[in-house]
Order: C-alpha cells, then sequence, then structure tokens
C-alpha cells in the first residue's frame, strides 16, 4: 500500500528549496537540497496528517497518479489514513469501531 501526496518544489530566495502540498495547504518547508527537502516535505506531510485526524477534519484522498514529484507516506502513516477515511466515509467513530470488534 502506497499513499503518496503531490508536492511542489520552487527555488527560495535563501538558496534552498520551497517544499509546499497542494493537497494539504497547510504544509510549507523546506530543504537545503533536494534530498533534504524530500525529506522535510514527508515529515510535514505526516504532521498535517496528525493533526488533521486529531481535530477530526477531512483527509484529501492521496494522488492516484504522480504527475510530478510526489512523496510517499510510510506504511504505518499511510495504513492510518486509509482506515481514517474508512471510517469518516462510513460514518463510524473510533469508539463505535471498537465496541464492533469487541
Amino acid at each position: 500500500m502506497t499513499a503518496r501526496y503531490l508536492i511542489k518544489l520552487e527555488p527560495d530566495d535563501n538558496d534552498t528549496l520551497l517544499v509546499t502540498c497542494p493537497a494539504l495547504p497547510e504544509v510549507a518547508t523546506f530543504g537545503e537540497d533536494e534530498a533534504d527537502a524530500l525529506r522535510h516535505a514527508r515529515n510535514a506531510i505526516e504532521e498535517a496528517l496528525a493533526a488533521r485526524i486529531a481535530d477530526g477534519m477531512d483527509i484529501p484522498a492521496p494522488a492516484s497518479r504522480s504527475r510530478g514529484r510526489a512523496v510517499a507516506l510510510p506504511l504505518m502513516a499511510a495504513l492510518k489514513v486509509s482506515l481514517y477515511r474508512s471510517l469518516r466515509e462510513a460514518g463510524l467513530t473510533r469508539a463505535e469501531l471498537m465496541r464492533r470488534l469487541g
């Protein structure tokens, strides 16, 4: 299971790369080079998704196709996002899921 979110890398005015994520407007980070920017992007996206889950907010679907640069979530984060999105679509709370699972 691979969940990927599209990102934009743009040169910043201080010789760094600015990273944004169109699906998650709250994500804005940077890196000294491309590899550093991608690491920061993955961390920022994970934090944004965790905050949305904690606040009970919607989470946009991961990119179905990579048209451009994308960051893959670690497996555990991808599973949490998938479960959270499925529960919201079914109208279930975590407490109701626990009751149903016994």
